[in-house]
Parts: C-alpha cells; structure tokens; sequence
C-alpha cells in the first residue's frame, strides 16, 4: 500500500494567491527584476507554443538501504500543452516497461487532445494516473512532471511564494542567475499529507528571463523529494527550450529511496485549442 499520495491540482488558478510576498534577500530589485523578466519569457513561450510532444526514457531504482529492491525503465509518449492561465500541462502515455510493450503505441494521447472530446482532459488525466502504477517504489505520485517548477514563477502565481538572490552559475556552458524560493500560501501548488511548503532553485538566464534549470524540493512527513530539470534547445523546435533530461529522488524515511531518470527526445510540435478542452 501506498505511503502517500502527492498529486497536483489541476487548476492552478482557483488558488488563493497572497500579496506582497516576493523578494527575500540582499538583492530585492535584481530579484524582482529578473522575475519580470521571467513572467515575461513564460507569457511569450506561451504565446509562440500550443503543444510538443516528445519520447521518454524513464529509469527508475528503487533501494532499502544501500541494497536494491526493484528496477524498471519505462518508455512513454509525453505530451505538453499550453493550458493558457493554468499553465504548461505535462501528460505521461507509458507503452513500454522494461522492454515489453503494455498496449499498442497508437499516439492515443496526441489523438485525445489533436481531436477532443468532451471529456478529453478527463480521459487524459487517467491516462496519467494509469501509467503511474508502473512507477517503482511505495509511493504513489504523480508530481513526476518536468515542467512542475515553472508553475512557481509564472506572473499569477509569483505572489504564492518568496524568492531570495542565490549566486550565479553556468549550466551546460550558459551564464545563468540562480534564484531560490520558498511557497508561503495554502492550499499549496503540490498537496501532500501535511501540506508542506515547495522549495526550489531555478537557473535563469538574465538577460533574456528564460529558465535553464529548476530544483523542486518537498520535504514531508512521508517522504523528502527532489526533482531537476534541465532545458535545451532543439533543432525541429525553433526558440523553444524544452526538458530534456530530469532527475528525482525520493528518500523515505532512513530506510527507503527511489531514484529516477528521465531523457527525452524526438520531440515534434502541434497545434491544439486546449482552452476548449480545460472548459
């Protein structure tokens, strides 16, 4: 049975957002200006993109103490939309567990969203929730998403949580400004058993506000979590960065981990009115 379960509200919106909770350091006007400039990136990536889809490898671990317990490599079709005001949505088709295939690959995903139904986000959402029982570990989850971190800095969200000047660093070769941040409002972003704050890192590029890097940190009663992503261009999807590797870890207790990577490619751009779909 599962330990927890640590899921994601789908309408980010319907939050309550706080005012006035924003730069914590001794830089507050670098920091508040590299958030705008980040709001402002995101608004534009969001403008230029409607959906990309992409292949997933997923190698996962699963330890107690320092002896293995279980290993699986899953292979999925994932998909991100632009939900508009709630966001970028991350939805994982799984076709392949360690090498054997679960269904046909029939891109029943791009399907749903390319022709929607009425009920294509519902049908979606379980889509996801029926490839998370592949994950190991006794955790059920499904903040496992690369593009979770972004939802702390998007400008109608800012205000949930404060941010602190944290350094500078290059990431793969690219100058980058590191900012810290701390969730302050309830309900929060990711619910978990005791509804602990998120923590994180992200690695901007100052110049241009565009997120090169995040680190997401929940540490809950149940289980302290980890996950960081990286961006990177590619060559069929010109100006967008997108996740192209993550990397997670789960401690549980002083006993359990689970540890997981994820790479992405052959990544494909499409057209899609998920504003319809949402309502």
């Amino acid at each position: 049975m599962p330990l927890a379960t640590w899921l994601i509200p789908v309408l980010l919106t319907a939050l309550p957002i706080a005012s006035g909770a924003r730069a914590l350091s001794a830089q507050p006007d670098r920091v508040d200006a590299l958030l705008a400039r980040v709001a402002d990136y995101l608004d534009t990536y969001d403008a230029k993109f409607s959906g990309v889809v992409s292949e997933e490898q997923y190698a996962q671990v699963a330890r107690r103490h320092t002896a293995v317990t279980a290993r699986r490599v899953l292979r999925s079709d994932v998909i991100l939309v632009n939900g508009g005001p709630i966001g970028w949505l991350s939805f994982r088709d799984v076709f392949e567990v360690d090498g054997r295939p679960v269904r046909d690959r029939d891109d029943r995903l791009y399907q749903m969203f390319l022709n929607p139904a009425s009920d294509a986000l519902e049908q979606a959402t379980k889509v996801v929730d029926e490839g998370a029982r592949f994950n190991v570990g006794p955790i059920s989850r499904t903040i496992n998403v690369p593009t979770m971190a972004l939802a702390f800095v998007r400008q109608s969200a800012q205000a949930r949580s404060v941010f602190g000047w944290n350094g500078e660093a290059k990431v793969d070769g690219v100058p980058t400004v590191v900012l810290r941040f701390r969730e302050m409002v309830s309900p929060r972003l990711i619910h978990t058993v005791d509804q602990v704050p998120a923590t994180g890192r992200l690695w901007i590029e100052p110049k241009t506000g565009r997120v090169v890097r995040t680190q997401l940190e929940v540490d809950s009663i149940d289980a302290r979590v980890e996950i960081t992503v990286t961006y990177a261009p590619q060559e069929k999807l010109k100006d967008l960065w997108v996740p192209v590797r993550m990397e997670e870890r789960y401690s549980i207790a002083a006993t359990q981990s689970i540890t997981g990577t994820a790479t992405y490619t052959n990544f494909r751009q499409f057209n899609v009115n998920v504003a319809t779909i949402i309502k």
